[in-house]
């Protein structure tokens, strides 16, 4: 089963615009002035957040939502449940539907990204594996080019090299 985001961006109800009210909510909520949050963020940085002038970066939503003692997902979600104009349950629900079609919801994920090889790498490696393997099956150097449609000196190139990076 196929999940859909449905965000649609205008000028009246912007992604920002419902950050604005989600942390003004939970600030005015919890009791806290601007100046409360400034441990976080700074309380020009607050009101610029609050206004929907500003953007907030992840780290800074994650340091909102500790000043505020909500989880970041939280913060988000309420976020989410404001633009899609829907209650935080049906926005929960769906993300946790899309994470579970991932095959996610019951994995713990990487904290940090892997080093992945550049594409021209992996499309080198992928050259170098086929010539070395029409070497093996006793293919000459012209009858591996022809096969393969490279350049004969390109071939050539590959079939002496022992090894690529």
């Amino acid at each position: 089963m196929r999940h859909t985001v449905s965000f649609y961006w205008d000028s009246e109800m912007s992604l920002r615009k419902s950050y604005a009210a989600v942390v003004q909510l939970l600030r005015t909520q919890k009791g806290l002035s601007q100046a409360g949050l400034s441990g976080s963020v700074t309380q020009t940085h607050v009101s610029e957040l609050e206004q929907g002038k500003s953007s907030a970066t992840v780290d800074m939503t994650a340091r909102l939502a500790l000043a505020l003692n909500v989880e970041p997902i939280t913060l988000l979600a309420l976020t989410v449940a404001s633009h899609e104009k829907r209650t935080v349950r049906e926005a929960l629900l769906a993300a946790l539907a899309e994470a579970e079609g991932l095959g996610l919801a019951d994995a713990l994920l990487p904290s940090e990204p892997q080093a992945l090889a550049a594409p021209s790498v992996v499309g080198a490696r992928k050259k170098w594996l086929a010539v070395q393997e029409l070497k093996e099956r006793g293919l000459s150097q012209s009858q591996a080019a022809k096969e393969l449609g490279l350049p004969e000196s390109t071939l050539r190139r590959l079939w002496h090299q022992t090894n690529t990076n």
